[in-house]
C-alpha cells in the first residue's frame, strides 16, 4: 500500500527508522545483481564491521539497535525527508494529517548539528511561546543539543500534554541565549481561520491537513454571509504553513482556480509522473481579486498553491521566497512494522520549473520587520543535508500574460516604516506584512471595479 504526501513535517519532525524491512530491501537488491558483484562485496563489507562491532566495541550494543543505526544512516544519506517510520513513529503522522496530535506544534529539521525550527503551527504551544522560523533549539531541559540526531531530539521534545520542557534556543540578532518553559499539550490544528476586514476576506491557512479544502470552502462561505455576499478580495495567508496532503494542496489550489495546470510531477518511473489540472466545476472563488502571504516557512504543499495561483495568473504572491521543497514522498506501508517514507519524484509548476531549492519568489517583497537580520539566512531546503540541487525545467505551456498590479503596489515598501510597532501575533495592526497584503487587495478590488465599469461603457 502506498499513497503521496507533500508534508514536510513527515520529513523532518518524525525523523527515525526501524528494523522491520532490512531483509526485503537487501533480497531485492540482490535480485539483479550476480554472486560476486559490488553488491555482493559492500554487503560483506556492512557483515563485517557488523561483527566487529558486536565483538570489540567497548560497550555491548545489541543487534537491534545497530541495524536500527544502519538504517538510519542509509536513509539519512538519500535525502531530508526519505526514512522508515515504526509502528509509533507512523501513528504520529497518521494524526499530524488528520489534524491532532500530541506535543509543542512544532516543524523542525536538522542543519550542521543542530535542530533548527522551520516554523511553530498556530494556536500551539511552541507559536504561544513566541518561537520563531530559524530559531536553533540547543538545550532541553539543560542537556545541550548539539549532534543529537534529529530522532532523538524529537523523541525528547514529546511527552504527555501537561508535562513541562524547557527549551534553550538560540535566535539571530539576541546576543544571550533564550531559555522558555513550555506545556506540552495536545495540539488540535485549526487549519483555517478568517476574518473580515471591511470587505476584505482574510484567511489564514496553517496546514494542509486532510480538510484544509473543506474548511477553506467554510471560511468563504462564511464570510460572505458576514459580508452579506459583498468580499471585494482576499487574502490567503500561508505564512510558515509547512505543507501537507498533496490531495488537498491540488484541491485548495482548485478552489480558486478556474483552468490550467496546478501542478506535475516527474521520478524516475513513469508511474511517478503525473500532471494536475483545475476544474472549473470545483472551483469556489472564481474572479474576486486574490492575495497570498509567504515567507520563508511556506514549504511543499503551501508552495505548489501559491505557484499555481501565482503562475495562472490568479493571484498576487506577497511577502519573502519560499521554503523550497519541491520533492514528493511516497508512503509504503509494511505490515506489522510501520512504513518507508520514500522519495520518489519532483514537483514542477506550471511554468515547467521545480520548487527544488528556488520555492516561490513573491511578485511584490515584504518582510516581517526591518530587521535585516529578523531570522537566521538560507532557512530553506536548499541547506538542509543531502538535498537535491534544482533539476533542469520541463516543457511547459506558455501561461498567461502577468497580472496589472495597481500603481499603488510600487508605494509599498520593503520594510516597516521607522516607528512601526513590534510584531504582535494577537494585534494585526501590528503585523506590517498582513497590513500591506489588505492594503494592496483594497486597491486590486478598486482596479477590477474600474475595469468592469469602463467596459461597461
Amino acid at each position: 500500500m502506498k499513497f503521496r504526501t507533500s508534508l514536510l513535517i513527515a520529513g523532518t519532525f518524525i525523523a527515525g527508522v526501524g528494523i522491520g524491512i532490512i531483509a526485503p530491501v537487501v533480497r531485492g537488491a540482490l535480485a539483479d545483481a550476480p554472486a560476486g558483484s559490488d553488491t555482493y562485496q559492500q554487503l560483506g563489507l556492512f557483515e563485517n564491521i557488523f561483527q566487529r562491532v558486536k565483538a570489540d566495541y567497548v560497550m555491548p550494543e545489541p543487534s537491534k539497535k545497530l541495524i536500527y543505526d544502519s538504517m538510519n544512516g542509509m536513509l539519512a544519506g538519500l535525502d531530508p525527508h526519505s526514512g522508515y517510520m515504526n509502528k509509533r513513529q507512523y501513528q504520529d503522522m497518521q494524526a499530524e494529517t488528520s489534524g491532532q496530535f500530541g506535543g509543542l506544534g512544532l516543524e523542525v529539521s536538522q542543519a550542521a548539528g543542530f535542530i533548527k525550527v522551520i516554523s511553530p503551527i498556530d494556536g500551539t504551544p511552541a507559536a504561544k511561546a513566541g518561537i520563531k522560523p530559524g530559531d536553533l533549539i540547543v538545550g532541553i531541559d539543560g542537556k545541550p543539543m548539539v549532534g543529537l540526531t534529529l530522532d532523538k531530539a524529537v523523541t525528547a521534545m514529546r511527552g504527555p500534554p501537561g508535562s513541562k520542557i524547557t527549551l534553550t534556543i538560540k535566535r539571530a540578532g539576541v546576543d544571550k541565549p533564550i531559555v522558555d518553559t513550555l506545556t506540552r499539550a495536545t495540539i488540535h490544528v485549526q487549519a483555517v481561520k478568517d476574518k473580515l476586514y471591511g470587505k476584505i476576506g482574510y484567511m489564514r491557512l496553517a496546514s494542509f491537513s486532510e480538510n484544509a479544502s473543506r474548511d477553506i470552502r467554510r471560511a468563504v462561505r462564511k464570510l460572505r454571509r458576514e459580508s452579506h455576499g459583498h468580499v471585494d478580495a482576499y487574502v490567503l495567508d500561508m505564512r510558515n504553513n509547512p505543507g501537507g496532503l498533496l490531495n488537498q494542496g491540488i484541491a485548495v489550489a482548485n478552489d480558486f482556480l478556474q483552468t490550467g495546470e496546478i501542478v506535475s510531477t516527474h521520478g524516475r518511473h513513469s508511474s511517478d509522473d503525473e500532471v494536475w489540472y483545475a476544474h472549473p466545476d470545483n472551483t469556489l472563488v472564481k474572479h474576486t481579486p486574490l492575495v497570498i502571504l509567504v515567507n520563508s516557512g511556506t514549504a511543499s504543499a503551501a508552495e505548489i498553491v501559491s505557484a499555481a495561483l501565482q503562475q495562472n495568473r490568479r493571484a498576487v504572491v506577497m511577502g519573502t521566497r519560499t521554503f523550497g521543497k519541491g520533492s514528493v514522498q511516497t508512503i509504503f506501508t509494511i505490515p506489522d512494522h510501520g512504513a518507508l517514507r520514500l522519495t520518489t519524484a519532483l514537483y514542477y509548476t506550471p511554468s515547467g520549473k521545480s520548487l527544488q531549492d528556488y520555492g516561490v519568489q513573491p511578485d511584490v517583497v515584504v518582510h516581517e520587520s526591518r530587521n535585516p537580520k529578523d531570522q537566521f539566512p538560507k532557512i530553506r531546503e536548499a541547506n538542509m543535508p543531502n538535498a537535491f540541487h534544482n533539476p533542469s525545467g520541463m516543457k511547459a505551456p506558455i501561461l498567461p500574460p502577468k497580472l496589472v498590479l495597481p500603481a499603488m503596489a510600487k508605494t509599498i515598501a520593503p520594510r516597516p516604516p521607522v516607528g512601526w510597532p513590534k510584531l504582535d501575533p494577537e494585534k494585526p495592526a501590528t503585523d506590517y506584512q498582513l497590513q500591506m497584503a489588505l492594503k494592496l487587495a483594497r486597491a486590486m478590488a478598486r482596479q477590477g471595479a474600474s475595469s468592469q465599469a469602463d467596459a461597461a461603457h
